[in-house]
């Protein structure tokens, strides 16, 4: 085979499986043009201002043997990552979320679709909530999966349920959204819970055990202890010693 033909099948090839594995895609009508999220999105507490809603969502071009979909959310600039969302035994048939979805209720998922706990600990979405002054990225990421339902705890840890979806995989699309932090404005912040001061004990100059300010019971009157009469000994008896046999 000449080389020239060689490289153009390779080449053929590659951009097939290009094509295959780019088949299938996921989008938002909620994100800005550059692909920014919008402050409703962002978490809505420890100092962020969002509403916490999570965007809708529409997608397509999965393998045609795909029985379910499951649904991640994951922050990329944390270590290891850091699961926001997760989704899973959406219906074949079913192809968007509104938004808002992601309430704890689960009232906004199709039948039969279950969240399971995100790493900030509850079910649902959790907003992107970065650390001041920075920006993240977030992998939403649609699978196809092989089987109707899985058979899963929604109470298990995040990456266990990860690690299950992968399992059973045949296609994925995605996007990446931005995110910066969105502060909560001043006179909506909810200050932090004031503890009540604790009032330092009193002691007394010379006791120094803090002072009730009850006086202190007496203390009992020790025992009586009758003295026992000395008993006096008899002479004390020499002992004679025996002469020798």
């Amino acid at each position: 085979m000449p080389r020239r033909l060689a490289i153009a099948l390779t080449l053929a090839a590659g951009l097939a499986a290009g094509e295959a594995q780019a088949g299938m895609w996921l989008s938002s009508p909620d994100l800005a043009a550059d692909g920014t999220l919008a402050a409703p999105q962002a978490w809505d507490r420890d100092g962020c201002g969002g509403k916490n809603l999570s965007p809708a969502l529409r997608w397509g071009g999965e393998a045609p043997m795909a029985k379910s979909f499951a649904l991640i959310v994951m922050d990329a600039d944390v270590k290891k990552g850091f699961r926001h969302w997760m989704v899973f035994n959406i219906p074949a048939g079913v192809h968007s979320l509104p938004a808002g979805a992601g309430a704890a209720d689960g009232k906004g998922l199709p039948q039969g679709a279950v969240q399971a706990l995100n790493d900030f600990g509850p079910k649902g979405y959790g907003g992107p909530c970065p650390p001041a002054g920075q920006t993240h990225r977030y992998v939403f990421t649609i699978y196809a999966l092989n089987k109707d339902t899985l058979d899963l705890n929604p109470d298990q840890p995040a990456g266990a349920l990860e690690s299950l979806v992968l399992s059973h995989a045949l296609d994925k699309g995605r996007f990446i959204a931005k995110s910066p932090r969105f502060d909560a404005p001043p006179d909506k912040a909810k200050p932090p819970e004031e503890k009540p001061a604790v009032k330092p004990e009193a002691t007394k100059p010379d006791s120094g055990k803090p002072d009730s300010g009850k006086p202190e019971p007496k203390a009992a009157p020790a025992p009586k202890v009758e003295q026992v009469p000395k008993v006096e000994q008899g002479p004390k008896v020499e002992q004679v010693k025996e002469p020798p046999q």
